[in-house]
C-alpha cells in the first residue's frame, strides 16, 4: 500500500483533516500493541546561570507519557510506504510505526515533524510574527529514500513512482536503527564577545534575548512600570538603530532599567568601563537631607581634605546632580531612595587609570566653598575599620553589628547578650552569612517559616509561566533563646542577604524597624548573557515575608521612620541609633494586628 500524505498546493485547514485520519488509519497497519512516546520538552525551574555559576536553577527535559495504540484485526498490507513532503503531517504515531518496522517513508523533497510538535506565536511588530518550536518528537524523522522535490506539480511524479517500486518489494522493512533523540548537551548561549558592535542579525538577537529572559524568569514582570509583554516591537527598533559599539551597550543598558530591580548589574562591554569608571571616591556618599554628603572617609590618605558632612556639589567641574541625572538613564534600582543611593557613588567615581588618579570635588561646609583634590583608587575596602561585632551599650543594652558579626562569632556574641534587656541589631550593612545560624538563638515566637521564595517554572512545551513555591524553614538547634526586647536598624544600602536577614528577625522575634526602608531587592541572581560580550545578571526568584505579602521594591518598612540630618552627622551622632535607644526606653505597646513590617511609619 502507498498511503500518499503530500500537501503542497492544499489550503493549511487540509493538513489537519488530514493528520486526524493518519491517526486513525495507523491502526490498519500492524497487529497487537505500538508504544507511540510522548513528544519532549524543557521545564525551567528559574533560568540556568550562563556563566557557570553556582545557582539554584536549573533546566531539564520532560517527556509526555507514552500511549499504546491497538492494532485492528483482519489482514494486513505486507508493506506500507508513506509519500511525504515539507507539509506532511509527520505524526508520532507514524515514527513509531517506521520505528517498528511497519512502514517505510518516501519524501518529495526534507521532511519534518514541524507540523506536530508544539509551537507558540511570538509577535515581533510590524505584523510580524515569529513561530518558535517549543517540544520535538522522541523519535527522530528519517527518510528511507528523499527525491527532489518538483518545481511543477504538472512534471513526471518520480516519488511516487519510487514509494510504488519499494512497495512491490519483498523484503520486510528494517525499522529504525536510531531509535530516540540523543541526549542535549547544555552549553552557555554564545556571547558574540569579540564583536563589541554585534551585525544587525546579532542585535536584533539581543532584543529577543533580552526581552527572552526578562519575560520568562524575572519573577516581577507584575511590578514593572511598563507592560514588558508588549516591549519586543520596541527592543528590536532600538537596537537595530544603534549606530555604533557604544550607543548599542548604553541601549541594553537603559533596557535594563524597565526592571527597577537592584540585582541588575550590566557588564562585559568597554563603553560601561568609559562610561561608569572603574576607579572609586575614597569615601561613602550619601543622601541627606536632599544633599550629596560626605558620610564617611573610608580611605583618609586618599580623602586628605575632605571632611564628614561636606556637600559635593560638583565632581571634575560636573555639577553633580546632572552627572546623577546621566546616570539614573541607565541605573535604576528597586526603589527611589537606593537608586539614588547606587548612583551617587557612581557619579562621585571616575574613569579607569593608574591607582591614585586624581580627581576634583566641589565641596561646601560651613565655611563656605572649597575645591578639594583626592586620589580615586581601583578598590577601596572597608576591611580597615575596627572589628567590634559586639558592644554593651549604657542601659543594659546589647549592640550586634550585623555588617561584622561571622558566624563563627555568634555563639559568643549571643552569650554576651543573653543577660542583657534588649539587643540592637545593626543591620545598616551587608551580613556575612549569619541568618540560619542566629535564628535557634532569636525564635522566642516558635515560628517555623521566615520567608517564602518564589522561583518562575517555565514549562517550555506550553511557555507557561507557572511558581515553585519554597518556604524557608526556620532552623532549630539546642540553643538558649533569647527573650527580651529587640530593635534592628534599617536603611536604603540593607539589600538583599540583608533584607533576608531581617525577614528572618521579624518571623522569630517581632523586632522593631527603626530607620528608612531596605533596598527592596532580595533573592537569588539570574545570569544572562548577550552580544557584544554583555553580562546581565537580575533576581531569579520573588521573596516575600513569611506570610505572602510584598518585599520586592518596597523593602523592610521601619516601624518608626528616622532619617539623618545633616547637623547630627557633622556632629558625630548616630540619630537612627540614637531614636532606637530612646524606643527601648518607652513602655512596650500592644501588639499590632497589621501585616509584618507593613504599617504606617511613625515619625520620631
Amino acid at each position: 500500500m502507498v498511503v500518499d500524505l503530500r500537501l503542497r498546493g492544499f489550503a493549511p485547514e487540509a493538513v489537519w483533516s488530514v493528520s486526524s485520519a493518519v491517526d486513525q488509519i495507523v491502526p490498519l497497519f500492524f497487529e497487537g500493541e505500538l508504544a507511540v512516546p510522548g513528544l519532549r520538552s524543557t521545564i525551567h525551574g528559574g533560568y540556568k546561570a550562563q556563566n557557570g555559576m553556582d545557582t539554584p536553577y536549573t533546566t531539564l527535559f520532560t517527556q509526555d507519557a507514552s500511549s499504546v495504540v491497538k492494532g485492528y484485526l483482519g489482514k494486513k498490507p505486507a508493506r506500507v510506504v508513506f509519500l511525504l513532503d515539507d507539509h506532511s503531517p509527520v505524526s508520532p504515531k507514524l515514527l513509531a510505526l517506521r520505528a517498528a518496522g511497519r512502514a517505510l517513508f518516501v519524501g518529495e523533497g526534507p521532511v519534518t515533524d514541524a507540523l506536530t510538535v508544539d509551537t507558540q506565536d511570538v509577535p515581533l511588530g510590524e505584523k510580524l510574527t515569529a513561530i518558535v518550536r517549543t517540544s520535538e518528537t522522541v523519535l527522530p524523522v528519517g527518510l528511507d529514500e528523499e527525491l527532489p522535490a518538483r518545481v511543477d506539480l504538472k512534471a513526471p511524479d518520480a516519488a511516487f513512482a519510487r514509494a510504488l517500486a519499494l512497495s512491490r518489494q519483498k523484503s520486510k522493512p528494517k525499522g529504525t536503527t536510531a531509535s530516540v533523540q540523543p541526549e542535549v548537551l547544555w552549553r552557555p548561549d554564545n556571547t558574540y564577545k569579540e564583536t563589541p558592535y554585534p551585525s544587525r542579525e546579532l542585535r536584533l538577537l539581543a532584543a529577543v534575548r533580552l526581552w527572552n529572559v526578562v519575560q520568562l524568569f524575572f519573577p516581577y514582570t507584575h511590578l514593572m512600570d511598563v507592560d514588558w509583554s508588549q516591549q519586543l516591537p520596541l527592543l528590536l527598533k532600538r537596537f537595530e538603530a544603534a549606530r555604533d559599539a557604544k550607543e548599542y551597550a548604553l541601549e541594553v543598558a537603559k533596557a535594563s532599567t524597565d526592571l527597577r530591580d537592584g540585582h541588575v548589574s550590566i557588564s562585559g562591554h568597554p563603553a560601561y568601563q568609559e562610561f561608569w569608571g572603574g576607579s572609586w571616591a575614597p569615601f561613602d556618599g550619601r543622601d541627606i537631607e536632599g544633599k550629596v554628603v560626605v558620610a564617611e572617609i573610608l580611605d583618609a590618605e586618599l580623602a586628605q581634605g575632605l571632611s564628614v558632612g561636606d556637600i559635593i556639589e560638583k565632581v571634575d567641574g560636573e555639577p553633580l546632580e546632572d552627572r546623577l541625572r546621566r546616570f539614573a538613564s541607565f541605573k535604576q534600582n528597586s526603589t527611589e531612595a537606593s537608586t539614588r543611593l547606587l548612583n551617587i557613588n557612581m557619579a562621585l567615581a571616575g574613569p579607569q587609570g593608574p591607582q591614585g588618579a586624581e580627581a576634583t570635588f566641589t565641596v561646601r561646609n560651613e565655611k563656605g566653598v572649597r575645591e578639594v583634590k583626592v586620589k580615586r583608587a581601583s578598590h577601596v575596602s572597608r576591611e580597615g575599620r575596627a572589628h567590634e561585632p559586639f558592644k554593651l551599650l549604657e542601659g543594659d543594652i546589647s549592640y550586634v553589628n550585623l555588617a561584622q558579626l561571622e558566624p563563627g562569632e555568634v555563639a559568643e556574641v549571643m552569650k554576651k547578650a543573653q543577660g542583657t534587656r534588649a539587643i540592637v541589631f545593626d543591620l545598616r550593612g551587608y551580613p556575612r552569612g549569619t541568618t540560619s545560624v542566629l535564628a535557634p538563638y532569636l525564635n522566642v515566637k516558635g515560628a517555623k517559616t521566615e520567608a517564602r521564595f518564589e522561583v518562575p517554572l517555565v514549562a517550555g512545551s506550553a511557555l507557561v509561566n507557572g511558581r515553585a513555591v519554597l518556604m524557608q524553614d526556620v532552623p532549630t538547634a539546642d540553643v538558649p533563646v533569647y527573650r527580651g526586647r529587640t530593635v534592628t536598624l534599617i536603611d536604603a544600602g540593607a539589600m538583599s542577604a540583608a533584607e533576608t536577614m531581617g525577614l528572618m528577625l521579624e518571623a522569630t522575634c517581632g523586632t522593631t524597624f527603626v530607620g528608612s526602608p531596605t533596598a527592596g531587592v532580595d533573592g537569588n541572581m539570574t545570569y544572562t548573557s548577550l552580544p557584544g560580550g554583555i553580562w546581565m545578571s537580575f533576581t531569579g526568584m520573588d521573596t516575600r515575608h513569611a506570610d505572602g505579602s510584598q518585599l520586592q521594591r518596597k523593602g523592610l518598612t521601619p516601624h518608626v521612620a528616622v532619617h539623618p540630618t545633616l547637623a547630627g552627622l557633622r556632629a558625630g551622632r548616630d540619630e537612627v541609633l540614637e531614636r532606637a535607644l530612646q524606643l527601648l526606653e518607652e513602655p512596650v505597646k500592644p501588639a499590632a494586628t497589621a501585616g509584618p513590617a507593613t504599617r504606617p511609619a511613625q515619625r520620631p
